[in-house]
């Protein structure tokens, strides 16, 4: 049987099963019906099973090399490794929503396991709003974006070089299961919304692990992109700005911004309304960063090649499901209780908790704004508009401080209790102590006087002492915080201390770069099993010491006639010496560009130690879910 037919019959049989998995318990909540309810959990399963069924038939298309497909055909080649024929599945956008569509399939199996079995009737209109989901998306993909497509006399194209990286093994999986993974809350949501009965600190209760595992996945996402970008893109960085960089980055703080709410909501059962706006936010945001990569409206290295058909129809889908879930939050919110209605005191922990997701959100929406008025611009006619770094780093600056600040004051501060002079005390001898260590490390290392570095650097000081009194009580939350603390700390020194020096080099010259001096030894070819190039060599040294050989690449990819520039980097603790070849000036003299990075890896220890924790986080929480959280 024809590999094309097969994975469209899976497919259309998932559509098939989406659709029944939404009506049938939706049909039986409204009727009271136990039976049609209890159809949501196989329903899910059956539909599941479908997907990825068709899944793997896909993959086993690319390891195969089966280029019956147009899609395989178009992103691999005969002469791809192995390991790269694994990862172009997701490598266009047709396999990439495949893979979309499957791990929300995977959350949903997950709930249905996991999810509380005393909510029944909650459960099944949860997985009902889920198989909705589903329904919309393999829609989408049937009609614009099957990746089960015949070809036409198609000849093999190879996977775009940017992407054979190892790197691109898992950054895409794990950046979209933290995109899909909100779905799960927004669907609780929903169904809570719509339930005869709501209690906020149930619904708080229920959602809160499914918030963390959805961030966690996001954040570990995000930080493997960053690193992605800093090894393979050659320019040095690990974060431009670029519009999908910030799509990612929408959902990322709406997410914390929900996790410090429902807090609140669970403790005291306090601004549900709040929480509620965020949790359709969250995944609402998911959806609009799947559309500025798929609609074509912005060019990017991480967009797809796309037609105008794929974008109207997820602009629609996006307007449908934020449309309809206010409008459900605006029939069937609850005016508040009296005791969500007294008075409660700003320097309360619950107040902290307060400004700094109010804090996040106006990021948030900084960052969306940013984002979405050039395209409004542009497709107004009224001119073109470009909004770079400068900008969002001196508009995010002062928010991420006043972040850090609350951050800060919150670790220390009593639920419904004002800071008292103790509390006050303790805070201002931390601050004193933070800026001598920070002037102390300042003038050691560079040997001026920056006070703007003392400054930030005493605030992420002060941080740091004031939660550590938490570790022992709290030392997965604390972990993540430090995290943040830590990326914060090392953005702040590598954007202000590294150096980028751009030569030509002759073979046989050297040059020096911070400590070190590199030595241009010589040029060799080099021969891939896709691809061919030269490798430069340079000797690494320091104080006269040998250190390492460097050998950053220039590589053709001669099916996709494509230039790739290959870094090497000399890691450290404290730095990183990155080197990267450019092109031939002459015979022997080469360009090349040297970046000094101090602190650079502590991005990525941050983001991963924020990921990490936040998945501990929630076994914990989940060990001890019928405790009272404090």
């Amino acid at each position: 049987m024809h590999l094309s037919f097969v994975g469209h019959f899976l497919l259309y049989s998932a559509l098939g099963l989406a659709l029944l998995q939404a009506l049938v318990p939706l049909s039986g909540y409204w009727r009271s019906n136990p039976y049609c309810l209890a159809m949501a959990k196989p329903l899910a399963l059956l539909q599941s099973f479908f997907v990825a069924a068709s899944f793997v038939l896909l993959v086993q298309a690319f390891l195969s090399h089966d280029f019956s497909l147009a899609y395989v055909a178009q992103n691999s080649h005969p002469d791809l490794p192995f390991f790269y024929c694994l990862t172009a599945v997701w490598g266009a956008h047709e396999g990439s929503f495949l893979l979309w569509i499957f791990l929300l399939d995977l959350w949903t199996v997950a709930f249905c396991f996991f999810g509380k079995e005393e909510l029944a009737d909650l459960k099944s209109l949860t997985l009902a709003l889920l198989g909705l989901l589903s329904f919309c998306f393999l829609a989408f993909l049937l009609q614009t974006s099957s990746p089960f497509i015949e070809a036409a006399h198609a000849l093999p194209q190879d996977l775009n070089p940017l992407l054979q990286d190892p790197g691109f093994f898992i950054h895409p999986p794990m950046l979209y299961a933290g995109y899909v993974g909100f779905s799960i809350v927004f669907a609780l949501t929903l169904a809570t919304l719509l339930g005869p009965e709501h209690n906020s600190q149930v619904w708080a209760r229920l959602t809160r692990p499914w918030v963390m595992a959805a961030w966690s996945c996001l954040t570990l996402g995000i930080t493997l992109g960053s690193w992605w970008a800093y090894h393979v893109l050659g320019w040095g960085g690990f974060w431009f700005w670029d519009p999908v960089e910030n799509a990612s980055l929408l959902p990322w703080l709406s997410g914390i911004a929900l996790i410090h709410v429902l807090l609140i909501v669970e403790r005291q059962g306090r601004f549900f309304d709040w929480a509620i706006t965020l949790a359709i936010l969250c995944f609402t945001l998911s959806i609009l960063g799947t559309f500025l990569v798929r609609s074509g409206v912005l060019i990017s290295v991480h967009s797809f090649a796309t037609d105008p058909s794929r974008g109207l129809y997820l602009l629609i889908l996006l307007a449908l499901i934020m449309g309809s879930a206010l409008a459900i939050q605006g029939l069937r919110s609850k005016s508040p209780s009296k005791d969500s209605q007294a008075l409660f005191q700003f320097t309360s922990r619950e107040g902290f908790l307060l400004l700094q997701s109010l804090l996040l959100f106006v990021s948030m929406a900084t960052v969306l704004l940013a984002t979405l008025y050039p395209m409004i611009m542009e497709a107004l006619n009224l001119g073109t508009l470009s909004v770079g770094p400068p900008y969002f780093n001196r508009v995010l600056y002062p928010l991420v401080v006043l972040v850090l600040l609350f951050m800060g004051l919150a670790s220390q501060s009593l639920w419904g209790k004002a800071l008292n002079k103790t509390q006050l005390k303790y805070y201002f001898i931390n601050a004193l102590i933070s800026l001598l260590l920070a002037a102390f490390l300042t003038l050691f290392f560079t040997h001026h006087f920056h006070c703007f570095i003392i400054l930030n650097l005493g605030l992420i000081f002060w941080v740091l002492l004031s939660i550590r009194k938490t570790l022992l009580r709290h030392t997965l939350m604390t972990a993540a915080h430090s995290g943040f603390v830590i990326m914060i700390m090392s953005i702040l020194l590598a954007a202000n201390f590294s150096q980028t020096r751009e030569l030509r080099l002759s073979v046989g010259e050297e040059m020096s770069m911070g400590p070190y001096v590199l030595h241009f030894t010589a040029v060799k070819g080099e021969d891939g099993p896709n691809y061919r190039g030269v490798r430069g060599e340079f000797q690494v040294l320091t104080h006269g010491r040998k250190l390492t050989l460097l050998s950053p690449e220039k590589r053709i990819y001669q099916v996709r006639d494509m230039v790739m520039t290959k870094v090497d980097i000399y890691p450290g603790v404290f730095h990183d010496l990155y080197l990267a070849l450019g092109e031939p000036v002459s015979q022997n003299v080469w360009s090349v560009r040297v970046y000094y990075k101090p602190f650079i890896r502590w991005v990525w220890l941050g983001g991963f130690l924020m990921g990490f924790s936040g998945l501990l986080s929630l076994l914990a929480y989940l060990g001890r879910k019928d405790e009272k959280v404090s």
